[in-house]
């Protein structure tokens, strides 16, 4: 009996010692994983946060030739004309200014330390200067894990924007004047596009877009990309949204044509125009 008593204490013993060391070794993986979460979110994430121009800074004037005031300001052709239309080309010197020297931006949290952003404070950026409905207002400043998924909104006014925002929420109206205080951002239009199709495009998503629950997965599983709203289990994710109202009126602005609509696609799509950029690379938008 000493014997058997004996063995059982050692097999007691070495079973403790088993799970000790799997729960350390969890414990371990643990803080391993959250240290690579955080080093995503705060270093990986930021290593390309905002464009500032590393080519030379030049004398503007208002016979300056558009395509080098959209280099210097990243105001596009239709947000140039409109400024100086109403003889405000203070207003093109000051987005210059501030588009070589922009703010320094802060990361705050948008769903915790799961998905973050990067703004500026309000005021201190280059302010929205040609809104039109149905313009979309997209950033690459939005990210989770220390991937810039980025963000993307439909214009409804010139006050007012159409998003889905976060999981968890329902597609909402918010001030655009937001959008302005990303660390970057672009406004794209329609290519020749009319004023009867952008007020089409405002009219229906107000009417079938508004208020839908946030889904991650929107046109990617179902049997269509584009369901209709009224079926089960219709979500919106905020690229989606832009891509779903603009797709009613026959327009496909997803660039590579997958079931995923992202802000990227978006980006990249040949049928837009820009009408401003901040924080990003305007050579990028320069056709060839």
């Amino acid at each position: 009996m000493p014997i058997f008593a004996s063995l059982g204490r050692r097999a007691g013993s070495l079973w403790k010692k088993r799970w000790l060391r799997r729960l350390l070794l969890a414990v371990l993986a643990v803080i391993l994983f959250c240290a690579a979460f955080l080093a995503a979110q705060t270093l990986w994430a930021h290593r390309d946060g905002y464009f500032v121009p590393d080519y030379p800074q030049v004398t503007l004037t208002e016979q300056t030739d558009l395509e080098t005031i959209f280099l210097q300001t990243g105001l596009g052709a239709s947000a140039v004309e409109k400024l100086l239309e109403a003889g405000d080309f203070q207003t093109i010197l000051d987005a210059q200014e501030t588009f070589f020297n922009p703010p320094q931006a802060e990361c705050r949290g948008l769903l915790g330390w799961f998905t973050r952003e990067d703004r500026i404070a309000e005021g201190s950026g280059v302010p929205l200067v040609d809104l039109q409905p149905g313009d979309i207002v997209l950033t690459l400043s939005t990210h989770t894990a220390g991937w810039r998924h980025g963000h993307a909104g439909l214009v409804i006014d010139g006050d007012t924007a159409l998003e889905c925002v976060v999981l968890g929420t329902d597609s909402t109206l918010k001030n655009v004047s937001h959008w302005s205080t990303y660390s970057n951002y672009a406004v794209l239009r329609v290519k020749d596009v009319t004023a009867e199709e952008q007020q089409q495009v405002v009219e229906y998503s107000l009417e079938n877009l508004l208020d839908i629950p946030y889904r991650l997965t929107a046109g990617l599983l179902g049997s269509a990309k584009a369901p209709d709203p009224s079926s089960r289990g219709f979500g919106l994710q905020c690229s989606y949204l832009v891509w779903y109202a603009w797709y009613q009126l026959g327009y496909d602005l997803d660039s590579d044509g997958g079931r995923l609509a992202t802000t990227y696609d978006l980006l990249h799509s040949d049928l837009l125009e820009v009408v401003q950029v901040y924080g990003m690379d305007p050579r990028d938008f320069l056709e060839e």
